[in-house]
């Protein structure tokens, strides 16, 4: 019985130290150089923001623009992208939900959804995917209660907005809003190199 419990023990001891090594394994990051139509998204500044944009059309087809907004970049040529960092200044709005999309064969193909975002930044891993443009869709925006008086003088629920959060104090409510977002940075990368292991210090 001893002869056979050992082999298993070994077996189940390698597979923990795999996933542990797995676990710390880390993609070297290439940072792609985008640009956009909004300077802001792409001047590398933490101090300067821009607004999402309600769109007109897509594929020619209207966009109810009470329910999204988007943000453009543009990479110089189709590369290999596996990441994308949207980086915010305040939490003021969080984006709660986005689609990402990346124009391949001329057409834009969703490659991520993010749902229940409760993050400043937005840190989105995708499958590799081949483009030369990536577009961010907001779905849905949550004012959370430091911004509450600037939902009021922009007429709250009147521009699309509801409560969110059931029963909520009145100092603390949230509205869920159909309005631009505010992002500092829209940053894309691709992989450098294979997966690496964290540094861990060395005993002396």
């Amino acid at each position: 019985m001893k002869k056979n419990v050992y082999p298993l023990a070994f077996l189940f001891v390698l597979a923990v130290f795999i996933t542990g090594c797995a676990t710390l394994a880390e993609p070297q990051w290439a940072k792609l150089e985008v640009t956009s139509d909004v300077e802001q998204f792409t001047d590398g500044s933490m101090y300067t923001t821009a607004q999402t944009k309600i769109p007109e059309h897509v594929k020619g087809e209207k966009v109810d623009d009470s329910r999204f907004t988007e943000a453009y970049v543009s990479l110089k040529s189709p590369q290999e992208v596996k990441r994308i960092l949207i980086r915010r200044r305040t939490e003021d709005t969080v984006a709660t939900d986005l689609n990402i999309y990346a124009m391949v064969n001329n057409e834009w193909t969703l490659v991520k959804e993010v749902r229940g975002n409760d993050k400043s930044d937005i840190d989105v891993r995708i499958n590799t995917v081949k483009t030369d443009k990536i577009k961010i869709r907001a779905q849905r925006s949550l004012r959370t209660a430091a911004g509450k008086s600037a939902v009021q003088q922009a007429g709250g629920a009147a521009r699309g907005g509801r409560r969110a959060g059931g029963q909520a104090g009145a100092g603390e409510a949230e509205r869920i809003l159909r309005e631009p977002l505010k992002f500092a940075e829209i940053e894309v990368y691709g992989i450098a190199s294979e997966a690496v292991p964290a540094k861990t210090e060395q005993k002396k």
